[in-house]
């Protein structure tokens, strides 16, 4: 790759960007109204990290961060990460991982978690690389 990836956190003027790339990546088609809503309510506990090529957004992530009554430290998951096809495999996603790691550890996180597929290789091979290692077990309940 020849240009520069740069990294940061979104604002909202990043907003349909940000639905741009959900759309590929979740097939969520939400409004870019109600992301920036959302990343304006000063509730939200998840920062959204962009990767930027020029001026083309090509991948995210995202870190939520929440404090917890029982333990010292605060909980951080890195709950999506996403990096168009043609820009896979030259280092975008760890760049992601790099940037949601320490905003994680600024936050007083001492650990991250990672939710994936177990069927999901490529995701598991690039988690792996960077040091995650398999824990626990997620049960899920439709509330519908």
């Amino acid at each position: 790759m020849t240009q520069k990836i740069q990294v940061s956190v979104a604002t909202i003027n990043d907003a349909s960007d940000i639905a741009r790339l959900n759309l590929l990546f979740n097939e969520e088609h939400k409004s870019v109204e109600a992301i920036m809503s959302d990343m304006s309510n000063p509730a939200c506990v998840e920062s959204i990290i962009l990767a930027k090529i020029s001026a083309q957004t090509i991948g995210f992530a995202l870190i939520r961060i929440v404090p917890t009554v029982l333990y010292k430290s605060h909980h951080a998951e890195l709950t999506e990460l996403y990096v168009m096809e043609e820009f896979r495999q030259q280092g975008v996603a760890s760049d992601l991982i790099a940037f949601a790691e320490n905003i994680a550890k600024r936050k007083g996180a001492d650990s991250i978690l990672i939710q994936t597929g177990d069927d999901n290789i490529p995701a598991l091979s690039l988690y792996h690389k960077h040091g995650y290692e398999d824990y626990d077990v997620v049960l899920k309940k439709s509330l519908k």
